[in-house]
């Protein structure tokens, strides 16, 4: 525009030589689209080229592209493994609740005998900087696992006593019925109850529990043995006339010179004994 002006002011000069046209160029307006802007961002937008606002909004678009996630939703590291505060940024931006005691969790039943960790659970979670989600798993996993060892404790226990029981069976023989009513009446006697049965068998094995009660119980008297009788009754006996008891005793009238005269001699008395002390030593299977 102004070119075309000195132009035409050329030319209306009257038989005057033209003059060759002199380009003008008008300065552009101080800013320009940035006026309004601090001197700083002024040099970046000048740093960066762009001419105008279009270039930059593209370059904005391009970047969050690049990024592939708007701005708000970027997460930023921590300086380093020390950096305490980054790190409780990151744990709250992924979800971790504002104080330990925020955590839900609920659900799970403590077995009898064991500690409720759940308070403890909370405050390690938080420290860890744990989500939400993160944590009712671990707690679910945790007391799904601990519901499996202690159905699995029991399990074995269950087993470990039935094993005890037939073992004390066999040592017993036939005074088993006459001790387990020893003990029966220890119980009665005493007003022991089942919970504190369970805890005694918990610290001595069902064979020590019926060992122990069996053997107060026959203290107590008030029983009598249907196998055997008189001498052989195992009265004084600890559990009274077992299979073991019955082969030692056998063991002791075999060393009974005039026992085994009689013995040998057919005496009725002495082999009614002997036999009734080797069907107590050696009982039929079952």
């Amino acid at each position: 525009m102004a070119t075309a002006e000195a132009v035409e002011s050329a030319e209306g000069l009257g038989g005057e030589e033209a003059t060759a046209p002199v380009e003008v160029t008008t300065p552009a307006s101080a800013g320009g689209w940035t006026d309004g802007l601090a001197e700083d961002a002024q040099g970046y937008i000048e740093n960066k080229g762009w001419d105008g606002p279009d270039q930059m909004l593209d370059s904005y678009r391009n970047l969050e592209k690049s990024i592939g996630v708007p701005a708000d939703k970027l997460l930023h590291m921590p300086k380093d493994a020390e950096d305490a505060e980054g790190w409780n940024n990151v744990y709250n931006r992924l979800g971790r609740p504002e104080t330990a005691e925020d955590y839900q969790l609920s659900g799970a039943e403590v077995p009898e005998g064991a500690i409720d960790l759940t308070g403890n659970l909370k405050e390690w979670a938080h420290e860890a900087g744990l989500s939400q989600q993160q944590t009712a798993m671990i707690y679910d996993k945790y007391n799904g696992r601990v519901g499996e060892l202690a159905a699995e404790q029991q399990q074995q226990a269950d087993e470990v006593a039935q094993n005890e029981e037939a073992q004390l069976r066999k040592e017993w023989g036939p005074a088993w019925e006459e001790n387990i009513a020893a003990a029966q009446r220890f119980r009665q006697r005493f007003g022991v109850d089942t919970e504190t049965i369970d805890k005694l068998e918990q610290a001595l094995g069902l064979r020590g529990v019926l060992e122990l009660t069996a053997q107060i119980g026959r203290g107590l008297g008030e029983h009598a043995s249907p196998q055997s009788q008189g001498e052989d009754s195992g009265d004084g006996l600890p559990f009274g006339m077992t299979p073991g008891a019955a082969k030692a005793k056998i063991g002791d009238l075999m060393l009974d010179k005039e026992f085994m005269s009689q013995y040998s001699e057919g005496n009725k008395q002495a082999g009614e004994r002997m036999t009734r002390l080797h069907a107590i030593a050696y009982p039929d299977p079952e």
